[in-house]
Protein backbone atom coordinates (compact mmCIF):
# COMPACT_ATOMS: atom_id res chain seq x y z
CA UNK A 1 0.00 0.00 0.00
CA UNK A 2 1.19 3.50 -0.81
CA UNK A 3 2.62 5.33 2.23
CA UNK A 4 0.88 8.55 1.20
CA UNK A 5 -2.48 6.79 1.22
CA UNK A 6 -1.74 5.21 4.61
CA UNK A 7 -0.86 8.64 6.03
CA UNK A 8 -4.03 10.24 4.66
CA UNK A 9 -6.13 7.39 6.07
CA UNK A 10 -4.59 7.85 9.52
CA UNK A 11 -5.31 11.60 9.35
CA UNK A 12 -8.94 10.77 8.46
CA UNK A 13 -9.02 8.26 11.33
CA UNK A 14 -7.78 10.98 13.66
CA UNK A 15 -10.59 13.24 12.46
CA UNK A 16 -13.16 10.49 13.01
CA UNK A 17 -11.84 9.85 16.52
CA UNK A 18 -12.03 13.57 17.28
CA UNK A 19 -15.66 13.72 16.15
CA UNK A 20 -16.51 10.60 18.17
CA UNK A 21 -14.78 12.07 21.23
CA UNK A 22 -16.83 15.26 21.03
CA UNK A 23 -20.02 13.22 20.63
CA UNK A 24 -19.12 10.92 23.53
CA UNK A 25 -18.40 13.92 25.78
CA UNK A 26 -21.70 15.58 24.85
CA UNK A 27 -23.64 12.35 25.42
CA UNK A 28 -21.86 11.49 28.66
CA UNK A 29 -24.21 10.30 31.42
CA UNK A 30 -25.36 13.04 33.79
CA UNK A 31 -23.97 11.21 36.83
CA UNK A 32 -20.45 11.31 35.41
CA UNK A 33 -20.80 14.97 34.48
CA UNK A 34 -22.02 15.86 37.99
CA UNK A 35 -19.13 14.05 39.68
CA UNK A 36 -16.60 15.60 37.32
CA UNK A 37 -17.99 19.11 37.91
CA UNK A 38 -17.89 18.64 41.69
CA UNK A 39 -14.14 17.93 41.58
CA UNK A 40 -13.15 21.41 40.46
CA UNK A 41 -11.44 22.85 37.38
CA UNK A 42 -7.80 23.10 38.35
CA UNK A 43 -6.24 26.50 37.70
CA UNK A 44 -8.85 27.53 35.09
CA UNK A 45 -12.47 28.55 35.54
CA UNK A 46 -15.18 26.80 33.50
CA UNK A 47 -15.53 29.54 30.86
CA UNK A 48 -11.78 29.62 30.23
CA UNK A 49 -11.74 25.84 29.76
CA UNK A 50 -14.53 26.08 27.18
CA UNK A 51 -12.69 28.85 25.29
CA UNK A 52 -9.42 26.89 25.34
CA UNK A 53 -11.18 23.71 24.20
CA UNK A 54 -13.03 25.42 21.34
CA UNK A 55 -9.89 27.24 20.17
CA UNK A 56 -7.87 24.02 20.33
CA UNK A 57 -10.59 22.15 18.43
CA UNK A 58 -10.73 24.73 15.61
CA UNK A 59 -6.95 24.88 15.22
CA UNK A 60 -6.74 21.07 15.34
CA UNK A 61 -9.32 20.71 12.57
CA UNK A 62 -7.48 23.24 10.40
CA UNK A 63 -4.25 21.39 11.12
CA UNK A 64 -5.70 18.07 9.94
CA UNK A 65 -6.57 19.75 6.63
CA UNK A 66 -3.00 21.05 6.35
CA UNK A 67 -1.63 17.57 7.00
CA UNK A 68 -4.00 15.98 4.50
CA UNK A 69 -2.83 18.44 1.83
CA UNK A 70 0.86 17.98 2.76
CA UNK A 71 1.48 21.64 3.65
CA UNK A 72 4.72 21.93 5.64
CA UNK A 73 3.38 24.29 8.34
CA UNK A 74 1.06 21.45 9.34
CA UNK A 75 4.00 19.36 10.56
CA UNK A 76 5.18 21.95 13.07
CA UNK A 77 1.67 22.87 14.13
CA UNK A 78 0.76 19.22 14.73
CA UNK A 79 3.79 18.75 16.96
CA UNK A 80 2.89 21.89 18.94
CA UNK A 81 -0.74 20.80 19.29
CA UNK A 82 0.36 17.33 20.40
CA UNK A 83 2.53 18.80 23.13
CA UNK A 84 -0.26 21.17 24.19
CA UNK A 85 -2.65 18.19 24.22
CA UNK A 86 -0.40 16.58 26.82
CA UNK A 87 0.34 19.67 28.92
CA UNK A 88 -3.06 21.41 29.05
CA UNK A 89 -4.97 18.56 30.74
CA UNK A 90 -2.37 18.62 33.52
CA UNK A 91 -3.59 22.11 34.44
CA UNK A 92 -7.31 21.33 34.35
CA UNK A 93 -7.72 19.30 37.51
CA UNK A 94 -9.22 15.82 37.86
CA UNK A 95 -11.45 14.46 35.12
CA UNK A 96 -13.88 11.57 35.23
CA UNK A 97 -15.09 10.18 31.92
CA UNK A 98 -17.10 7.31 30.54
CA UNK A 99 -15.45 4.12 29.32
CA UNK A 100 -16.20 5.07 25.70
CA UNK A 101 -14.52 8.46 26.06
CA UNK A 102 -11.54 6.86 27.79
CA UNK A 103 -11.15 4.27 25.02
CA UNK A 104 -11.43 6.90 22.29
CA UNK A 105 -8.76 8.99 24.04
CA UNK A 106 -6.38 6.01 23.95
CA UNK A 107 -7.09 5.33 20.29
CA UNK A 108 -6.60 9.03 19.56
CA UNK A 109 -3.24 8.90 21.31
CA UNK A 110 -2.21 5.95 19.17
CA UNK A 111 -3.22 7.73 15.96
CA UNK A 112 -1.35 10.86 17.09
CA UNK A 113 1.75 8.76 17.67
CA UNK A 114 1.41 7.14 14.25
CA UNK A 115 1.05 10.53 12.57
CA UNK A 116 4.09 11.94 14.39
CA UNK A 117 6.22 8.92 13.45
CA UNK A 118 5.19 9.22 9.82
CA UNK A 119 5.72 13.00 9.82
CA UNK A 120 9.26 12.92 11.15
CA UNK A 121 10.69 9.41 10.64
CA UNK A 122 9.40 8.17 7.29
CA UNK A 123 9.73 9.15 3.64
CA UNK A 124 6.37 10.94 3.93
CA UNK A 125 8.25 13.88 5.51
CA UNK A 126 9.63 14.74 2.05
CA UNK A 127 6.12 15.07 0.58
CA UNK A 128 5.39 18.25 2.51
CA UNK A 129 5.69 21.37 0.37
CA UNK A 130 7.03 24.67 1.66
CA UNK A 131 4.59 27.58 1.40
Amino acid sequence: MDLEKVFKNIVLLDLAILVLLVVSIVLEPEEITNISESLGTGIWDENTIIIIFMGFLIVYLINLILLYKFISFGKVLYLILSILGIVLPLTMGPIISSNLTYTLEWIGGASTGAILVLLYFSPIKDKFIKQ
